[in-house]
């Protein structure tokens, strides 16, 4: 679901609260097929009927922690982007996006891991919260692209589509490749500058 229809949070301290600190930890460490409703619960230190209570099943459980990893909501880096102008520069549009996008799956790369996985095991349920939760994000900078696109600033040929869906993959590929043991010969902030780059001069009727 949008960001701005998602469901009230859970009260701090309140067990659904509890539920959706320990569950990301459990998915992460036994997987989404292995994690059992009654470890969560332990590592919540709830009876497991208050999970039942509260999230119904474990894909309900799922989708909420996935909600509340994912949310922009108070992620300074997506308010950034979120509030850009219209006629923000392509350099300025395309970095907001891609610092911010980066920053959310380095918070969550344990539970990235995890979604990479399993994500063909999933049920239409755990693919309609991620749709909900990543494709407004895409879909904002198509839009900013393509009115881009009008005032001229992009080359006409240029498929905004596509070029999101290959900057979201160069900062995808590179999260996931942070987090393993093989040191890279560059950082975080290094590698987005480069992609940004190359994408601004790849599409820019004057990439000056």
């Amino acid at each position: 679901m949008p960001a701005g229809n998602l469901p009230p949070e859970p009260k701090r301290g309140s067990a659904a609260a509890k539920l959706l600190e320990a569950a990301p930890a459990v998915f992460a460490r036994d997987g989404l097929s292995g994690a059992t409703t009654r470890e969560i619960a332990k590592e919540a230190g709830v009876n497991e009927v208050t999970l039942f209570r509260n999230f119904q099943t474990k894909e309900g459980l799922l989708g909420a922690v996935l909600e509340k990893l994912f949310e922009r909501k108070a992620d300074p880096l997506a308010e950034r982007f979120d509030n850009l102008p219209q006629d923000a520069s392509l350099q300025e549009t395309v970095t907001a996006f891609a610092e911010s996008d980066h920053a959310m799956l380095m918070r969550n790369i344990a539970m990235v891991r995890v979604l990479v996985g399993e994500i063909h095991k999933f049920e239409e349920h755990e693919m309609k919260v991620l749709r909900a939760i990543f494709k407004p994000r895409r879909e904002q900078l198509v839009k900013r692209l393509r009115a881009a696109q009008a005032r001229g600033e992009v080359i006409d040929s240029v498929d905004p589509v596509i070029v999101v869906d290959q900057l979201v993959g160069m900062i995808f590929t590179h999260a996931l490749r942070s987090d393993c043991p093989m040191k890279l010969e560059y950082g975080r902030e290094r590698y987005v500058k480069a992609c940004v780059d190359m994408v601004v001069r790849a599409i820019a009727k004057d990439p000056s």
